[in-house]
Formats: C-alpha cells, sequence, structure tokens
C-alpha cells in the first residue's frame, strides 16, 4: 500500500504541475477539496466502511485537525512549491518530513534515536542540499527565483509532519478510508472559508475549466493524491510502524525522475539526480 501511494504521488504531483500553468496554486487546493470530499466519502461507502457515533471526541478533534494541518496549511505551501519549485524538488524536501517525525518523537514522546538513526537524518539532510544545489547549478537568476518555492516546500514539510502526528492519534479508532474522508472534510471547511474570501479571483480562474483536458487533469490528481494516495498510507500506518510507511512513501522522488526526463523534457543535472536518490536512500536509513 505504501508503494502504491508512493507512485500515485509522483504522478498526482506532476499533475498538479502542470495545472499550475494556468492556476494559482491556491486555486488549485480549493478546487481539489472540492472533488477529493465527495469521492473520499463514496471511496468510503463502496468499502463497506462508516463513521459511525461511537468516536470519541478526543478522536475525531485529532482527525479534523489533522485535516486542517495536512489538507490545509500544509496545502497552501505544497502547492506553491510545486508550481514555483517543481514536483520533484519539492517531494525531496518533503523527504524531511520522516526526519521531522522521528526528532518530534525523540523530544515529545521519549523515544530513542540509534545512531543508524542520526545517520539516515544526515544523509537526508545531505541529499536535499545535493538537489538544492544541483538546482542552482542553473543560472545565478534561477538560483534566486528557486528560493521562496524551495521555503515553502520546507514549511510544508513541518507542516506535515504535524498533519502526521494527530492523525496517528486517531487511526486505533478508525478505520484508514473513514479516518481520511475525515481529514478530507477537516481541510475542505478551511478551503471553503478561503474561497468565501477570495470569490472573485477564484471565479476568474474557473474559465480554465472549460477546457476539458485541465477537468481531466485535476480529477486524475485529485484520485492519485488526497483519495486514493492518502487512504493506501494512513492504511499502511495501520499495519506497520509509521516511520517505516513514510519511509516507503516518500520514495516517490525517484520515480519522478524519469517523469521530468521523458515527459516533462525538464534538463537534469547529475547532482539533482544524485540528491533525489540520496534523500531517498537517507528516509530508508533512518527507519
Amino acid at each position: 500500500m505504501a508503494l502504491c501511494a508512493a507512485m500515485l504521488g509522483a504522478i498526482g504531483s506532476n499533475l498538479y504541475a502542470k495545472l499550475g500553468e494556468r492556476l494559482t496554486s491556491d486555486m488549485i487546493g480549493y478546487v481539489r477539496m472540492w472533488l477529493a470530499l465527495p469521492m473520499s466519502f463514496v471511496l468510503m461507502w463502496l468499502s463497506g466502511n462508516s463513521i459511525g457515533t461511537k468516536v470519541p471526541l478526543p478522536a475525531l478533534l485529532a482527525i479534523l485537525s489533522s485535516g486542517f494541518i495536512g489538507f490545509f496549511l500544509c496545502d497552501l505551501f505544497m502547492f506553491k512549491a510545486i508550481v514555483d519549485f517543481g514536483p520533484r524538488e519539492t517531494a525531496v524536501v518533503m523527504t524531511f518530513n520522516p526526519v521531522l517525525t522521528a526528532l518530534a518523537a525523540f523530544l515529545l514522546m521519549g523515544e530513542s534515536l540509534t545512531s543508524k538513526q542520526i545517520l539516515g537524518m544526515a544523509v537526508t539532510v545531505i541529499g536535499i542540499v545535493t538537489m538544492v544545489l544541483g538546482e542552482g547549478k542553473r543560472g545565478r537568476t534561477a538560483a534566486s527565483a528557486l528560493l521562496p518555492g524551495l521555503l515553502c516546500a520546507v514549511a510544508a514539510a513541518f507542516l506535515q509532519t504535524a498533519a502526521d502526528i494527530t492523525a496517528k492519534m486517531s487511526l486505533s479508532d478508525l478505520p484508514a478510508v473513514s479516518s481520511n474522508a475525515l481529514r478530507v472534510f477537516g481541510g475542505f471547511v478551511a478551503w471553503v472559508v478561503l474561497g468565501f474570501v477570495k470569490r472573485k479571483n477564484y471565479g476568474v480562474q474557473m474559465r480554465v475549466f472549460a477546457d476539458s483536458n485541465y477537468v481531466l487533469f485535476m480529477i486524475l490528481a485529485v484520485a492519485a493524491g488526497p483519495v486514493l494516495g492518502t487512504t493506501l498510507s494512513l492504511g499502511a500506518m495501520a499495519k506497520a510502524p509509521v516511520g517505516i510507511v513514510k519511509s516507503i512513501v516518500n520514495s516517490s522522488p525517484v520515480f519522478m525522475i524519469p517523469i521530468d526526463y521523458f515527459c516533462r523534457k525538464k534538463k537534469l543535472t547529475f547532482l539533482s539526480v544524485l540528491g533525489t536518490i540520496i534523500s531517498v536512500l537517507g528516509v530508508m536509513l533512518l527507519f
């Protein structure tokens, strides 16, 4: 399940990058949640699960908070990074998320860190730095233009860590598919509020979807990401240690290398590809 989630994440991120050619990053997140909410509840219904009425209030609040953090705050920064920094580059920076998760467990929950895990953290950071340096080789102007996207990707990694921790608190009380539906609902409410504030701007951008290709791109991206991908990830976390699942899910940047080269026709630097591989290896060492 985790490996499938990684592959779906690679596909979804590149579809969002395509959408970003004509839509602002926050508009992508807004439309995505309008599609993700019904799709998530349909998936829950098809799987024979339900939310029920006996969910403890702390678990309910945890999963809704996880959705607000992960599907709203994190996505605000992540989509901006995908559009400005690139889908693979953003995914590489997001490999910092398992490192942060391990550190949070150490500092907040008293979990120990082995020498192998510390080595994994160091290797992951080295990989991220190598990838960023490789992207900077494209020229001084390009390097300076990448900085805002890079900062957004780092912020998204921190926020995703907070979302993962709160989601884990509720997995023992809900099936993964039901938990994900509630997470999507938590994010959806926040996006609706933002959409009301920016309704004029969003109304203008909705004209893009007169092009049926962009409708298809959005549907496929939503199915790959917050619906199937996240459900598979949560299901994997319910059956295996979170760290192991996260290490597999975060292998998605490797799948993006051939997508960048063959589909996006992007010129890849040696350091950029090397940093991508090193960062994923670091996550695997971590767990």
